[in-house]
């Protein structure tokens, strides 16, 4: 999957971001995949995602779901779990037990290329597919300012509008709402799951100050 491939950010602020997908393959590991699946979901929520979503329920962990009725969920065959970490630790726990596991479902990293490349070698797993980013190529005069685009890259799908974060980093140098609120907000759009609220949280604190609280 290639949608994960494009958040920006600084060094320091990506390597507390990695997007971890479990994900069967039609003609290979698709039949029979369900309780398989249903173990990996398990394990996922046992290493603490920031944000997960499953293709059978598509409301991410900030709709007012539970694990369980997440879990639950699992019943289709080829059922796929997207979900971001926000920690180096994390995820090497999640591929840990992953691993461990042995279920035979394909699994997905993103991040920054040598932390993925270190954790890794750490976990004892020899990645056997990587795919790039090259940046982005065209009218990049039409793209949002890069300070919001820390912020959108993280949807995948682009449904966290830059207007939104515009409007949520004011509201909350005003004190209007939060950082840890305002956070959610921007997360719960998100359709793929991988919009990361704990490294948004981090992004308002550092944005706040550069804002006038006018919109005009």
């Amino acid at each position: 999957m290639t949608h994960s491939l494009h958040r920006e950010g600084t060094l320091a602020s990506l390597e507390r971001d990695y997007v971890l997908y479990v994900y069967p393959a039609k003609g290979i590991n698709w039949k029979g995949s369900v309780p398989k699946v249903r173990r990996l979901a398990e394990m996922v929520y046992q290493a603490g995602p920031a944000n997960l979503i499953l293709t059978t329920l598509r409301r991410n962990m900030y709709s007012g779901i539970t694990p369980e009725e997440v879990v639950e969920s699992i019943t289709q065959e080829g059922t796929r779990v997207f979900c971001v970490f926000d920690g180096r630790e994390k995820i090497t726990s999640a591929l840990r037990r992953i691993k461990e596991a042995d279920e035979g479902i394909s699994i997905v990293v993103s991040g920054v290329i040598d932390r993925v490349r270190e954790i890794s070698a750490e976990v004892g797993i020899d990645p056997h597919t990587i795919n790039l980013s090259l940046g982005i190529r065209g009218r990049t005069d039409r793209l949002p300012p890069a300070d919001i685009r820390e912020f959108t890259t993280m949807c995948g799908h682009g449904l966290v509008s830059p207007h939104l974060v515009s409007d949520i980093i004011r509201r909350a140098k005003r004190g209007k709402i939060d950082e840890w609120e305002a956070s959610i907000v921007l997360a719960k759009p998100c359709a793929c799951g991988i919009f990361n609220p704990f490294r948004a949280m981090e992004l308002l604190r550092d944005k706040m100050p550069l804002y006038t609280v006018d919109r005009w």
